[in-house]
């Protein structure tokens, strides 16, 4: 009876003791591959966002200097031209959208305008209509030619009195709404950079 006893417990502690190496090994290998992808992975989103970047500013731009803004999400950078003058500022932010974060970097000119603004990582919304929101149809709504509090779709202006209004995408609208959100926070962003830089 011990022999059928010491049988059915090796029976049962063996494929356990299998099933636990090959957990730890996967595990190894993939702690590994995501070591190994890593640099890589953030490399080609420094090159997707310098490229962001270097589409919403104007062509004069000579050089970019990131900002330091205390309690901020977003990154500012301070174009400048080949003399060192301010030429824009760009403001790179992301809000959530309906299929996870929207990335946004959006151009302001000196006085406030809104330049240019393209969505460089909208990965994660439904294809054909909030990956919509990073096409030139939408995006060039938010360069108008005057200094702005803020944008938001037409649907939501009665409760955002004074911000300027943008369409949205037709049955995108919460990715709309966190591109208006993306870029409604760059043009604060660069107020309190711009009013930093005064003192």
């Amino acid at each position: 009876m011990k022999k059928h006893s010491e049988r059915s417990v090796f029976r049962v502690l063996s494929p356990v003791a299998a099933l636990l190496c090959v957990c730890t090994v996967s595990a190894a290998l993939l702690a590994g591959a995501s070591e190994i992808t890593r640099e890589p992975i953030n490399e080609a989103q420094r090159q997707t966002q310098l490229a962001s970047m270097m589409a919403v500013l104007p062509p004069e731009t000579a050089d970019c200097e990131k900002m330091s803004i205390p309690d901020s999400s977003a990154e500012c950078f301070r174009a400048v031209d080949r003399d060192g003058k301010t030429i824009a500022y760009a403001v790179s932010s992301s809000a959530g959208g309906y299929g996870g974060r929207i990335s946004v970097m959006t151009g302001i000119g000196t006085d406030g305008c809104v330049l240019a603004v393209s969505v460089y990582d909208n990965s994660t919304e439904t294809p054909g209509l909030g990956a919509k929101t990073s096409e030139p149809e939408f995006t060039s709504q938010f360069a108008v030619n005057k200094a702005v509090p803020g944008f938001c779709v037409t649907k939501d202006a009665p409760v955002n009195d004074g911000f300027e209004t943008i369409d949205a995408v037709t049955g995108a609208t919460i990715s709309s709404r966190a591109v208006a959100s993306c870029v409604t926070h760059a043009v604060e962003v660069y107020k309190q950079a711009t009013e930093e830089n005064d003192e």
